[in-house]
């Protein structure tokens, strides 16, 4: 598969539902906030990223460094969805309005009580 984008992870692992790892390269997706790893729902939503990226090359921009020294990315999967939105839309992180400006706004589906 060719990946023209700035950004082509191949074999990136979930951190937790907002970031993944490739090799020494972390990445924070762009737009969206997730359960950290040890919070509640951490796990499910650690759980659906790794499902959704697992064995996938991501096609990510570059919106620069976060202060944890993240690269800050928007990625898209092979068949064009935009991972965050997925995330938004299962429930399994919220649209950061504060860095998207609402971009995932539309992307809330119907969600479990208690979901993000």
């Amino acid at each position: 598969m060719t990946c023209l984008a700035a950004l082509c992870l191949i074999g990136a692992l979930a951190v937790d539902g907002d970031t993944l790892r490739a090799g020494d390269l972390r990445v924070r997706i762009w737009g969206i906030d997730a359960p950290e790893r040890m919070d509640p729902y951490g796990p499910a939503s650690s759980a659906a990223m790794a499902a959704l990226i697992d064995g996938k090359v991501l096609a990510c921009d570059d919106r620069g460094p976060d202060r944890y020294g993240r690269t800050v990315s928007r990625c898209v999967l092979p068949d064009g969805r935009d991972i965050a939105c997925v995330m938004v839309a299962a429930g399994q992180a919220k649209d950061w309005p504060r860095y998207s400006k609402g971009a995932y706004a539309a992307c809330n589906g119907s969600r479990p009580p208690g979901r993000r």
